[in-house]
């Protein structure tokens, strides 16, 4: 059996399996595109060549709904696509990503704009998501979202995490490893674990050693709903990833794994 060691163990490189709202690598992208607005006539182009469901009066108007329901920007762009954008060339994409993301920070600024012209884009200061408040039960999916949120926001907290969880779960990733996954099954199984480890010690949860006698032979009725959720969500994202997808005929098998090691980890947190 190939054994997974260096990188590869500790998921570097490995596509986040939250690559919406709980994605901070595909946040931090975003965040690096400069955003302007060069008028409807380059946009609407733009979006013509890049093969997208609409143009710009459609885009504004999901633009304001979105920003009437506080919905951010990424969403509402993947929806502009079937399937994927094409483009001819890196320069028509950072275009297109960097005018719609300036032309949502005009819609919602609320001040007036002329869509026929080039506007200057004053960047929104994005505010720091809080941090959750402590666990005193069972998460809720509210619960799981806000504490994400905050972790998308706290990179220093994230990369201790990291490390803590690099130390104190060896066994555990040893357990992913030696379960026979694909490469996309063991990374997705990998990112849930240090996901869920991440939200429990945020929570204000100390999340002991998981060795391979604490993880369950079937999944018990005892895990938190909320976590199952995540666990699906994280299923749906990653089959559809565009790197190292996750086979649909291996699902099963990983989804089963995820679970049981979802609830070792559970199980062997305590409050601290």
């Amino acid at each position: 059996m190939k054994k997974r060691t260096g990188d590869a163990r500790r998921g570097k490189g490995a596509k986040p399996t939250r690559p919406s709202s709980r994605a901070p690598k595909q946040q931090q992208r975003e965040d690096a595109l400069p955003r302007r607005f060069d008028g409807r006539a380059t946009l609407d182009g733009l979006l013509a060549k890049s093969g997208a469901l609409g143009d710009v009066d459609d885009v504004v108007q999901a633009f304001r709904d979105a920003v009437a329901k506080g919905v951010p920007p990424q969403p509402v762009i993947l929806a502009l696509w079937e399937d994927e954008p094409r483009f001819t060339s890196p320069a028509d994409a950072e275009a297109l990503f960097s005018n719609l993301l300036g032309l949502y920070e005009l819609v919602a600024s609320g001040q007036p704009f002329d869509l026929g012209a080039a506007a200057k884009v004053e960047r929104t200061k994005k505010e720091r998501a809080p941090a959750p408040p402590l666990l005193s039960g069972a998460p809720d999916d509210d619960w799981l979202e806000g504490a994400w949120r905050y972790l998308e926001d706290a990179p220093r907290e994230r990369e201790r995490l990291g490390h803590a969880f690099d130390n104190r779960q060896d066994p555990l990733v040893s357990v992913l490893d030696a379960s026979g996954l694909s490469d996309a099954g063991f990374a997705f199984a990998r990112e849930v674990a240090f996901e869920v480890f991440s939200l429990l010690e945020v929570g204000g949860r100390r999340v002991g050693t998981v060795h391979e006698g604490d993880v369950p032979e079937q999944p018990a009725d005892e895990l938190p709903e909320a976590f199952v959720r995540w666990v699906d969500d994280g299923l749906v994202e990653a089959e559809a990833a565009d790197e190292q997808p996750l086979p649909e005929a291996e699902q099963p098998d990983v989804r089963d794994l995820t679970l049981r090691v979802v609830e070792a980890l559970w199980r062997a947190s305590q409050p601290a």
